[in-house]
């Protein structure tokens, strides 16, 4: 399991803090003669037989005016023990569960010691004095404090510091990477990216910068690639126009005519879907589309394919379903699978392709299956088939012709919404062709034109 880089920061500065901290505590320790809890049991034991021998040595009202002083100044009680007092055993204390002992071995094995006495809380300690007995209190907060910070709370302190740095990291490194992940998935899927800020630290600038600069050539690239492809389609077409009219007003058969064509529509289709295959990275100009309506579109220019019994389409969609996009888009991909199938798909005896189209709603996109059943094509084939200009009429059947684009073009489309096309084997025999389409998400605002000159490099 991956660890983000937020909880990686924070485990190694808590792991160095606490690491620290803990050699810190180690030295202090060698160093010291003896534990917290020895060295407060000599300062009870030394409170206790000082105020002993203060009230033997006090007699009278200067006895009162003693224990008045101790009580003010030091905060230190002294009271009758008697045989009915409610005693609770110190381990109430945590770490000074060792104190007892302690004190019992400097002050006598008759010493007592209570966390409270007839409920008021604090540390308890019996004495004699000419054979009568004596409590004296301390307040808890004072040994709190002498016996020191507790291992705990050091911890605690140790990991919310840890906390906040690398919360601070975060924010100076991770946000910037998350904005540059988020540019870097919309570059992927042909469009333009914001412009990322250059007024960070060194590294981070340096590396949006670059960003940068790769948008501006690969837009760049893209706009050329566009023009050189418009240029193609025009000097191809040209004179393929020139040729129709020729061969129409030639005294050719009526077959010769036909079968040439033909040829020039099947040049016309593959300079088509090189244009298609072009346009398929531009930046989406969202609409909300009816679904339903495109797909019925689409049957209707295959309506002499029907009619002609080539082409049998199954149509699945429920009225009104509405997904927002380009409806060119939309158009290309239903297009060109159905076309796909229709040159593909069709049995060996001739009868129609069967096609079936089925479109949902899921979640905050579209959902869209189109099948057919034809011959199929091994699974091991199905990562090849979506790459450009590739084409197994082997597998798919006797008719060729196309330019290995038309898959190509359609998990394009997809991953230019975020999405994803999925090849499968349909039931009992065939392609199934699955699309995720989420909807166009709205163009992110222009960042802030960075500090410098424009796209450089450092």
């Amino acid at each position: 399991m991956r660890v983000s880089l937020f909880w990686r920061t924070f485990l190694l500065l808590a792991a160095l803090i606490i690491a620290s901290l803990v050699a810190t505590l180690l030295v202090q320790r060698v160093l010291e003669k003896a534990p917290p809890e020895q060295r407060l049991a000599w300062e009870v034991a030394s409170v206790v037989n000082l105020t002993r021998s203060a009230l033997v040595s006090a007699i009278g009202e200067r006895r009162l005016f003693l224990l008045s002083e101790l009580n003010r100044e030091e905060g230190v009680r002294v009271f009758l023990l008697e045989g009915g007092d409610r005693i609770e055993e110190l381990p109430a204390f945590g770490r000074l569960r060792s104190l007892q002992s302690s004190l019992q071995t400097l002050l006598g094995p008759q010493t007592r010691v209570a966390a409270r006495v007839n409920g008021e809380e604090g540390l308890w300690v019996s004495f004699d004095i000419d054979g009568d007995g004596y409590w004296l209190v301390l307040p808890r907060e004072r040994l709190e404090r002498q016996a020191g910070t507790s291992v705990w709370l050091i911890a605690a302190i140790a990991l919310g510091l840890s906390l906040l740095g690398a919360v601070l990291i975060s924010r100076l490194v991770n946000r910037p990477l998350a904005i540059l992940s988020r540019a870097i998935d919309r570059l992927s899927r042909g469009l333009r990216p914001p412009r990322l800020r250059e007024d960070l630290a060194s590294e981070l600038a340096q590396v949006n910068r670059r960003f940068n600069r790769l948008a501006i050539d690969l837009e760049s690239l893209e706009s050329d690639r566009a023009v050189a492809l418009a240029g193609i389609s025009h000097d191809i077409r040209t004179p393929l126009t020139r040729l129709r009219m020729e061969i129409e007003l030639s005294g050719l058969d009526d077959s010769d005519k036909s079968s040439m064509s033909e040829e020039i529509e099947r040049i016309d289709r593959i300079v088509g879907q090189f244009l298609e295959f072009g346009r398929s990275g531009q930046a989406v100009t969202a609409t909300d589309v009816d679904v339903g309506g495109i797909i019925d579109n689409v049957q209707s220019t295959y309506r002499a394919a029907i009619a002609a019994g080539e082409l049998a389409l199954s149509i699945d969609v429920a009225p009104g379903l509405r997904w927002r996009g380009a409806p060119l888009d939309l158009t290309r991909i239903v297009s060109n699978l159905v076309e796909n199938a229709l040159r593909h798909a069709r049995p060996a005896d001739g009868s129609a392709a069967r096609v079936r189209i089925a479109a949902v709603r899921v979640r905050e996109g579209l959902s869209l299956v189109i099948e057919d059943r034809g011959p199929g094509v091994p699974e091991e084939q199905f990562e090849r088939l979506l790459r450009p200009f590739t084409r197994l009429d082997s597998e798919r059947g006797v008719r060729a012709g196309g330019s290995g684009l038309g898959l190509a073009i359609v998990a394009r489309l997809a991953r230019r919404y975020g999405g994803e096309c999925r090849l499968q084997q349909a039931e009992p025999h065939g392609l199934r062709v699955e699309l995720d389409l989420p909807d166009a998400a709205e163009p992110p605002p222009e960042a802030p034109a960075p500090h410098g000159p424009a796209g450089a490099i450092a």
